[in-house]
Order: structure tokens, then C-alpha cells, then sequence
């Protein structure tokens, strides 16, 4: 099935706009103990910001989901330490609950384009007519805020003192 990106709110809060979709495989099966199992492949491409350009980047995301149903705490707590676990106490559960969680894992941590593909900086300031300042020698403009600039003359001061 297909599921809007609109539906994953947790999701598209990460993502640098929210159009697209969710292309969803899934399987459902009874496993031992009665207890549902659900397995599936979920596909998308997503939009993020590129930590290196600041625009945006086209990520193709998949991910693989393996998950048992189980209707208590104590229940998710007895399954084997190699299953993914869902509580659900009602007897539906949301198919987008299901899902959100395997998509947010499957984002980098940091958007990025492909390797070659990003601009430089100085190119997306000229496309944008905004003026780059000029550092200076040691790579901070002349207006750079430095909290621990007086820590310095501390630590000396008080080296000066304990060697007296």
C-alpha cells in the first residue's frame, strides 16, 4: 500500500518538507503462542536539509520491519532479546504507529547529497545575491562572541597563586 508522508507526524518533523509517500510491504501472520507478527518492507524518498550546502537533499530511504503484536508490558518484556516488540492493550493497531518508528530509524543522522553532488558554499551564496563575510586570519569574523575568552587570564591568575 501506499501511505502519504502527511500521516508520520513525528516523521515529516525531521524532513525538510512533507511531500511524498510511504510505499508499504507487509505480511501478517499468527506466530507461536497466537501471538501477531508482522513483517515488511517500507520504501521513500524524503527531502532533508544537507549539513554541507544547506539545501536540500533527496534521500531514498528503506527499511525492513519485523515486529510482534503483544497485548502487555510483560509480554513485550518475555520475548527473545532478537525481536522487536509493539504493545498494543486495544485491538487494532494504527498501521502509521507501526511504521513511524522503523522510518525515523532509517533517516541519517545528518543530511547530506551524494558524494560530488553538493555546491560550495560561496556558489549558493552568489545564487542567492548574498555577500559572504571574510574571515580573518584565525577563521572568525572580527564579531565572533567567545564566552570563555577570560578564562585564560583565570587559570593563570590562579597558577600564579598556588605556586606561591
Amino acid at each position: 500500500g501506499i501511505i502519504p508522508l502527511q500521516r508520520f507526524e513525528r516523521f515529516i518533523e525531521l524532513l525538510e518538507d512533507e511531500a511524498g509517500e510511504v510505499e508499504a510491504k507487509l505480511e501478517f501472520r499468527k506466530e507461536r503462542k497466537h501471538r501477531s507478527l508482522v513483517i515488511g518492507q517500507l520504501r521513500t524518498q524524503v527531502s532533508m536539509i544537507c549539513q554541507n550546502c544547506m539545501l536540500p537533499a533527496p534521500i531514498q530511504l528503506e527499511a525492513n520491519l519485523r515486529v510482534v503484536v503483544v497485548n502487555s508490558e510483560d509480554a513485550l518484556a518475555a520475548l527473545h532479546e532478537d525481536d522487536d516488540g509493539l504493545v498494543c492493550e486495544d485491538e487494532l493497531v494504527l498501521l502509521v504507529d507501526l511504521l513511524e518508528d522503523e522510518l525515523i530509524l532509517a533517516l541519517p543522522m545528518v543530511g547530506k547529497h551524494p558524494e560530488g553532488e553538493c555546491k560550495p558554499a560561496a556558489d549558493v551564496a552568489a545564487e542567492s545575491n548574498t555577500a559572504v563575510e571574510p574571515a580573518d586570519r584565525k577563521g572568525a569574523s572580527k564579531d565572533t562572541y567567545r564566552p570563555f575568552a577570560g578564562l585564560a587570564g583565570l587559570t593563570a591568575d590562579m597558577l600564579s597563586k598556588k605556586e606561591k
